[in-house]
């Protein structure tokens, strides 16, 4: 099963590669999706930085304190007491920081793989919604460019809106294509990542719970892990559904009543196409958004004053 997965996240992969080699280096539309795509990338970048040097302060802390000291002295290893001599004091540290390291290099890895893919059908949709606000113009431009070229002069408005909705009607299968390839591949992505997602989220709220149960002051690192970890792909989910949300105000902004009534009819299949947002999902159970991210947090401190109170009682 585990091969099986990560066969078919290498596929998922090289399909997102092979979708963004056939844009030609130099274009508008290839230096726009680079400049929605550095944003992302600066995104994923400070994220993966956070985490790394949380754990690595986490992993720190004990050594820089006086004495015999873990980063939380209240866990326990069981097999390994008293852990504070040696050289049980030593095989737990080690323990310790090997677990730390190898599970936020993988957790993180993995989140920011995910950031970084969905990322990129947010760059395309920012492209594709920049490509639609300059569509009219380009036409006309184009139109400017070729009436030099044109000899016969006879019908010339006629003639003006042939060329000008010709240009429209190529350039707008293009950019269908591009949307409808960028729909299949998150939705792809996304089937193969919301059973995942459902449980790291199932379990990220109990963290919180008992981190908030084991009292901040014990708990002061591992608290904003696990925040930023269900924040990250909130975060993700929120700026895929503002993409789309431009797509669609760009697709209705892009002066279509210009359009001949066949590319009108193009315009109308990509508005109505664009009403279904796409949606980051945690196994189908939840959209993942910053309207998500509230009820995580409203829920898990809920339940941490409900357990709170039952214990005290």
């Amino acid at each position: 099963m585990k091969l099986k997965n990560i066969s078919v996240i290498r596929e998922i992969v090289e399909k997102f590669l092979t979708f963004d080699a056939q844009f030609a280096t130099g274009t508008r539309f290839a230096k726009n999706l680079r400049k929605h795509l550095r944003v992302v990338k600066k995104r994923a970048l400070m994220i993966w930085i956070f985490l790394a040097a949380n754990a690595a302060i986490y992993c720190i802390i004990p050594f820089l304190r006086p004495g015999r000291h873990f980063t939380t002295d209240l866990y326990i290893v069981y097999g390994l007491e008293p852990m504070r001599e040696s050289p049980n004091y030593e095989i737990a540290q080690i323990v310790n920081n090997i677990s730390v390291a190898y599970g936020v290099y993988t957790t993180v890895n993995v989140a920011v793989y995910v950031m970084v893919m969905v990322g990129y059908n947010e760059a395309q949709l920012y492209t594709i919604s920049e490509e639609l606000k300059n569509l009219w113009y380009d036409s006309q431009n184009f139109y400017n460019e070729m009436k030099h070229q044109i000899r016969n002069k006879i019908n010339g408005t006629y003639l003006k809106e042939k060329i000008v909705n010709k240009f429209i009607q190529t350039r707008l299968k293009i950019i269908v294509h591009n949307h409808v390839t960028n729909i299949n591949l998150f939705n792809e992505l996304n089937k193969q990542l919301s059973d995942t997602t459902f449980v790291e989220y199932s379990l990220m709220c109990v963290a919180i719970i008992s981190e908030l149960l084991g009292g901040l002051e014990n708990t002061f690192l591992q608290v904003p892990y696990t925040i930023v970890q269900i924040y990250m792909d909130c975060l993700s989910g929120q700026r895929l559904i503002d993409a789309c949300n431009e797509l669609e105000n760009a697709i209705y902004s892009c002066e279509w009543e210009n359009f001949d009534v066949s590319n009108q009819k193009t315009i109308l299949l990509m508005l109505i196409v664009s009403q279904k947002t796409l949606m980051l999902s945690a196994g189908g159970m939840a959209d993942l958004n910053f309207s998500f991210l509230m009820v995580i947090f409203k829920s898990s401190y809920s339940a941490y004053t409900t357990l709170k109170s039952s214990i005290q009682e």
